[in-house]
């Protein structure tokens, strides 16, 4: 039966995989041909303030198939599925294998498991190696067994290498040994020493990089509405996220009543099965918990409270789902009902995100090429940055001329905006102007050098592009 979940993960998380790449993903995949193996691990991965597991896997995956979308996606495909199938085997040690293939079920439909199993970047091999981690971790506490020891040091070592978010999974841990398994606490403490052992390489790099990461935040402060400052919207779109993935409703007054039925829906599941808090439960509560509280507390210094980058705790709501699912298996309607409206809003929301281009990545590969094919009469294709991004170069076929706008950002005077050079058209790219140009400056400048706004493009994901015209 599980081969079957496993075989609809891997179909779900190739359905559209050929999106055009957004921002981080092409500035990603470009690294991997501009950087040796060396310098992509040890220079790139300072200036994009993660640990260099997934870009070295990146770099050496790209050797072997180039760079095209589809190719560049496969390593967080094989995660997903992956992560599914360690969320069985989680599932069936600590509840048995019912638990285990309806969290698997759940897990292999939900959308924003699978959204982020799409994309070129670590978030997937993250929920792999948080969910690695605590197979080895639980089944050493309930077995003793000293390869499950060596396993969890060597998932460990994934972990840790994967994203730093992920790291609040050891809090986790260290907590529910110190209040329910302190006995345990010794023998845990062989490979957390290996672990930190194989980590302190990576401690020569990591000053550089944090001091990197809070000078950027300190010098765009827009940034931390992108990445994830501690705020309540960010919190509440924890579980939204969770539920919907990344689809919403334009009617935010129909939105928020489906967002209140669907969680009052999932409250009555999961509270069904904590009817009995056992220790599995108490471990996969503490899971979800404590890596929320902790990203909010940090938040405060350095802005990480995102949806996305705390992933890795889905396959602890998803067990907690299948647990409370299986609890309702005395009365055959409400567990009907239950596994039916879970698949039911895992499909609706999936559905609406493989036809709905809003709810995709940016398309680049639509805007580049079309406003690449009109500037090259006469024309000039302009960034409110200092740089053309990675996006552009990416899908560019280089027949016309394009250039940053920006001198330097964020733009705070005139003397920051490049002077336009003499062409008939020019097309502004608006993408990211609050954070880079947040005065509008070039856009000012553009119409002080005699140019009239006569079409705006809109773009999804990419935003809006203007076209100027000399008069």
């Amino acid at each position: 039966m599980i081969i079957l979940v496993l075989v609809l993960a891997a179909v779900l998380r190739l359905v559209r995989l050929d999106q055009s790449l957004w921002l981080d993903e092409a500035i990603n995949v470009l690294a991997t041909t501009q950087n040796s193996f060396w310098d992509m691990v040890t220079r790139y991965s300072i200036g994009d303030f993660h640990p260099p597991g997934y870009f070295a896997l990146l770099w050496i995956w790209t050797k072997v198939g180039g760079i095209g979308e589809v190719w560049a996606r496969l390593p967080s495909v094989i995660f997903g599925i992956l992560g599914v199938f360690g969320v069985y085997l989680l599932g069936k040690e600590m509840f048995g294998k019912r638990v285990a293939l309806l969290s698997a079920l759940f897990m292999a439909l939900a959308p924003l498991h699978i959204y982020y199993s799409q994309e070129a970047r670590m978030y997937s091999m993250t929920s792999f190696a948080a969910t690695l981690s605590f197979y080895f971790f639980w089944r050493f506490l309930n077995r003793g067994n000293r390869g499950d020891l060596i396993g969890y040091a060597i998932s460990n070592i994934l972990v840790l290498y994967s994203d730093y978010m992920v790291y609040l999974i050891f809090p986790v841990q260290f907590i529910f040994l110190l209040v329910w398994q302190r006995n345990a606490l010794k023998e845990m403490i062989a490979p957390w020493i290996i672990n930190f052992i194989v980590f302190i390489p990576w401690l020569t790099i990591f000053p550089k990089q944090l001091s990197s990461g809070t000078s950027a935040a300190s010098a765009l402060p827009g940034w931390a509405d992108v990445v994830g400052g501690a705020s309540i919207k960010e919190l509440m779109l924890i579980p939204i996220k969770t539920f919907f993935g990344r689809v919403s409703l334009e009617n935010k007054t129909l939105y928020g009543i489906v967002i209140v039925v669907v969680s009052l829906f999932y409250g009555w599941v999961v509270i069904s099965g904590l009817r009995k808090i056992d220790k599995p439960s108490k471990l996969l509560i503490s899971w979800i918990i404590i890596p929320v509280v902790l990203a909010f507390i940090i938040s405060f210094f350095i802005p990480i409270l995102a949806y996305f980058r705390i992933l890795f705790i889905l396959p602890a709501f998803y067990l907690l789902l299948a647990k409370g699912v299986d609890t309702l298996r005395s009365r055959a309607r409400p567990w009907r009902l239950a596994v039916a409206g879970i698949c039911l809003v895992n499909l609706i929301s999936l559905g609406v995100y493989y036809t709905n281009p809003k709810f995709q990545r940016e398309d680049w590969k639509g805007a580049v090429s079309m406003v690449d094919e009109r500037a090259q009469v006469e024309g000039l294709i302009l960034f409110e940055n200092n740089n053309l991004p990675s996006p552009f170069i990416y899908y560019s076929q280089n027949i016309s001329p394009a250039m940053g706008g920006l001198r330097k950002i964020p733009a705070e005077s005139e003397r920051d905006v490049n002077n336009i050079p003499n062409v008939k058209n020019v097309y502004l790219f608006e993408y990211l102007v609050d954070i880079t140009d947040p005065k509008r400056l070039l856009e000012k400048e553009i119409e002080k050098a005699g140019y009239k706004k006569i079409n705006t493009l809109n773009w999804s994901g990419v935003g809006f592009v203007h076209h100027f015209q000399i008069q």
